[in-house]
């Protein structure tokens, strides 16, 4: 069997943020306390920080205009000339809405609709990277889902904030089942346990649309006001707030970026890179406390009071591996289930084995210009078999594993070294 390789690869860097009425003043955010301009000069800051990709926001000023003053103030600039966004969808009553901007260099923005529009629009943007030999369609495609689920608690807020999931998961059940698809926002979730986060995750109401925590299970469960989860927190930056931001303190997890299972596993193009997921300058040590105050340990002086300043919320960041060197034309394999762990990998990689017959298998490794790196030949028995194939040697990267029966049967996986 022959493999090909198509020609492309990157990871890139997402950032969501709840800039906090940027460029809208009510009774209460003002341009004394909100100021646009001032805000401008702490965005930049933390965008040189964390030099995302993709940036999708919350809380933005329901004008195309101030979409492209922000371009102008905060993205391109200093030579840069790449980044875009999409134009605010028509008929929202919101004085805030959300918005996207993304590197024009790396991907087009191939369509924007609304997911739903019960309470506020939750905006889906489908995204392509210019790659266009690239074998999913006519490129690898990842959507982001941006939403603002409504504030505060009891039983109607969870409510409300239940049906628009529902909504936006059948959104994604209809259009984008099985696509790379990341649901990102400011959900102003208090537990794992509301209904909301539940139907996020729920792979048997939603098979083809249901999304992954990246935080895992460290970060899941009843993170309000709970020193254990002081790392998730990532509202509010300000102990003592203003009438503009919410005071009292890191205590809240309520942004967040979630992720397909595509994502998840890889399986079209995209995977997530492990231990990626953040939420800017939270170091753990600041739970109901400023987040410049005491000094931040993960971030600069100048990049914590821009977080106080800014904004009551941390933005979140994470990253993702974008192949385009995927293998074509694989075999089936009846008689050969294969699994890796840990993926991404170091010094070495279980591949776990689920076998019919006894016989030789062959493995061979190839890196993202389709050479063979490794081949390594051993005998297993049937049944379940495990083998420890070390990757000393191996530069960090993208590699396809090609592992083959004697018969000719042969499997293809996705590995990333590290």
């Amino acid at each position: 069997m022959s493999v090909f390789f198509c020609n492309a690869q990157d990871t890139i860097k997402l950032m969501q943020y709840n800039l906090l009425y940027y460029g809208t003043n009510t009774s209460f955010c003002t341009s004394s306390n909100n100021n646009v301009n001032q805000k401008n000069a702490y965005i930049r800051t933390i965008l040189a920080e964390v030099q995302p990709d993709i940036l999708t926001v919350c809380e933005f000023g329901n004008s195309n205009s101030l979409l492209n003053q922000f371009l102008s103030n905060n993205l391109n600039i200093d030579g840069i000339s790449y980044w875009k966004t999409a134009p605010i969808l028509a008929n929202q009553s919101s004085s805030i809405v959300n918005g996207i901007f993304y590197n024009s260099d790396k991907m087009s923005l191939k369509k924007h609709r609304a997911a739903q529009t019960y309470i506020r629009y939750i905006d889906a943007y489908e995204l392509y990277f210019n790659t266009p030999d690239l074998i999913y369609g006519d490129t690898i495609k990842l959507v982001c889902i941006v939403g603002h689920l409504k504030a505060g608690t009891g039983t109607e807020n969870e409510g409300d904030r239940k049906l628009m999931v529902q909504n936006t998961m059948n959104f994604v059940e209809l259009y984008y089942p099985d696509d790379n698809v990341l649901f990102m926002g400011d959900f102003n979730l208090y537990s794992s346990t509301e209904a909301a986060y539940r139907y996020m995750v729920n792979y048997n109401t939603y098979p083809n649309a249901y999304f992954v925590d990246p935080v895992g299970s460290a970060g899941v469960g009843d993170w309000n006001n709970n020193r254990q989860y002081a790392r998730y927190h990532t509202q509010s930056t300000n102990e003592w707030g203003n009438d503009c931001r919410s005071g009292g303190g890191m205590d809240d997890r309520f942004d967040f970026i979630m992720m397909s299972n595509e994502i998840s596993t890889g399986k079209k193009g995209i995977i997530f890179v492990e231990d990626s997921y953040y939420p800017v300058g939270q170091d753990g040590n600041h739970f109901n406390k400023s987040i410049n105050n005491p000094t931040n340990t993960s971030v600069s002086e100048d990049v914590a009071d821009a977080l106080y300043n800014n904004s009551d919320h941390l933005p979140i960041t994470m990253k993702l591996y974008v192949n385009g060197k995927l293998s074509v034309g694989e075999s089936s394999l009846s008689s050969l289930d294969i699994r890796l762990y840990p993926n991404p990998a170091q010094k070495e990689v279980n591949i776990t084995f689920y076998r019919q017959i006894s016989g030789i298998v062959r493995v061979e490794l190839f890196n993202t210009l389709g050479q063979l790196s490794l081949v390594d030949e051993i005998f297993l028995d049937s049944g379940k078999q495990t083998y420890n194939l070390s990757l000393d040697g191996l530069s960090k990267g993208f590699y396809l594993m090609r592992v083959s029966n004697a018969d000719g049967t042969s499997r293809t996986l996705k590995l990333l070294v590290e």
